[in-house]
């Protein structure tokens, strides 16, 4: 055997040896136990859908955003005038009524103030937005008006809130409308003694406080 041959078998020991070598630790790596499979980058669906359904509506809310304050309606007592024509109550018939009546009012800036005897009041708003009759805007007609009795500003609230209803029923005639009750359905004899019944508890509670 000359010299060229023994270099050949030599190469192809080595050769043999490296690709054994090789082979075993593909195999052993595979069957680590300590070898942690790879995650895919794409979530599953039905993770991701769960995920979204984990969040409450409060998670989307701003912190530095304070909640917006719930009104009370315990001390206020809202009876509303609707026309079945959109925007046929007019602010400058409102007016000419209250004037030809001789009723006392203050117009606070789109909104009037009604000014009854013995020192009560009551408010009469747009019942639509924005709330107010603006006629420089070209705000100044309305489907439906409200009429607003704050309780416990009142002097007498029983006889305040039977002047608000009676003043309501006279314009409401005038207007060819009709009058509802707080939730915006036709007052009934039974919603008009439930108002009743919150104006006398607001002057016996008053009549106790003093």
């Amino acid at each position: 055997m000359n010299l060229r041959e023994i270099l050949v078998l030599l190469i192809s020991f080595f050769l043999a040896v490296t690709i054994i070598l090789t082979f075993r630790k593909i195999i052993n790596y595979r069957k680590s136990p300590n070898r942690k499979p790879q995650k895919s980058s794409v979530a599953n669906e039905n993770e991701v859908k769960v995920e979204l359904e984990d969040f409450t509506e409060e998670d989307f809310i701003d912190d530095d955003i304070p909640p917006e304050p719930k009104p009370s309606s315990d001390n206020l007592i809202y009876l509303h005038i609707e026309s079945d024509q959109n925007n046929s109550i007019q602010y400058k018939d409102l007016l000419s009524y209250f004037d030809n009546n001789d009723i006392n009012l203050a117009d606070e800036g789109g909104w009037l103030k009604i000014y009854l005897d013995n020192s009560n009041n009551f408010s009469l708003v747009n019942g639509l937005k924005p709330g107010k009759f603006l006629p420089e805007e070209g705000i100044d007609s309305t489907s439906i008006i409200t009429m607003i009795l704050i309780t416990d500003e009142q002097n007498n609230c029983v006889e305040a809130f039977q002047s608000m209803a009676e003043m309501s029923y006279k314009l409401a005639a005038y207007l060819s409308a009709n009058v509802l009750d707080s939730d915006r359905n036709k007052l009934t004899k039974q919603m008009y003694d439930h108002y009743m019944q919150q104006a006398e508890e607001t002057d016996l509670k008053k009549i106790k406080q003093s």
